[in-house]
């Protein structure tokens, strides 16, 4: 009985064991499983991680670029500017400029018909003059001078339409068409 005793303690002993190295064989293999599938679950998140970190640093990369073509642009929108200033400043300076000469023309063609008239006058005494030693002693004396000077006076309208106009009067008329 003893050794009965002792095949079923072996028995009982020998089913435990082969249950404890069941469950610890069953527990091994739940536990080298969820080590796989932990490991597999932290190489997926992992590169996912990469990819979104490579998205990032592309994106990133993007935005810099896009940045420095802004920067680039209000560079060139500033010169850009400065230039306009400065066009518009000597816009002005030429505008004062035309002023002054417009002012400067309507002078000189001011002074322009003073002369004229003054030298239609000289024309006019110079030519009443000429009529007066030329003419003979007559009986109408006044009369004569007043016919000779309105002859000369048609002659010399004559004259003037057909003259060409002197150099000031060319230079008028070339600024006023250049204005």
């Amino acid at each position: 009985m003893l050794r009965g005793m002792v095949r079923m303690d072996m028995e009982r002993r020998l089913n435990a064991n082969r249950t404890l190295s069941v469950t610890m064989s069953f527990l091994t293999l739940v536990g080298w499983g969820a080590f796989a599938y932990s490991a597999g679950s932290s190489a997926r998140a992992e590169r996912q991680l990469r990819d979104e970190l490579t998205r990032s640093t592309a994106d990133q990369d993007q935005l810099r670029a896009e940045r420095d073509r802004q920067q680039a642009a209000v560079e060139d929108l500033t010169q850009i500017r400065a230039k306009l200033v400065s066009t518009r400043g000597e816009f002005e300076t030429v505008a004062q400029k035309r002023e002054q000469v417009t002012a400067q023309i309507a002078a000189a063609r001011q002074e322009l018909i003073v002369l004229t008239k003054r030298h239609d006058e000289r024309q006019v005494k110079v030519s009443e003059k000429e009529s007066v030693r030329g003419a003979k002693p007559s009986a109408k004396p006044a009369q004569v001078a007043a016919q000779s000077k309105g002859e000369k006076a048609s002659e010399k309208s004559s004259a003037q339409v057909a003259k060409p106009p002197s150099k000031p009067a060319r230079l008028a008329a070339q600024i006023k068409h250049d204005a």
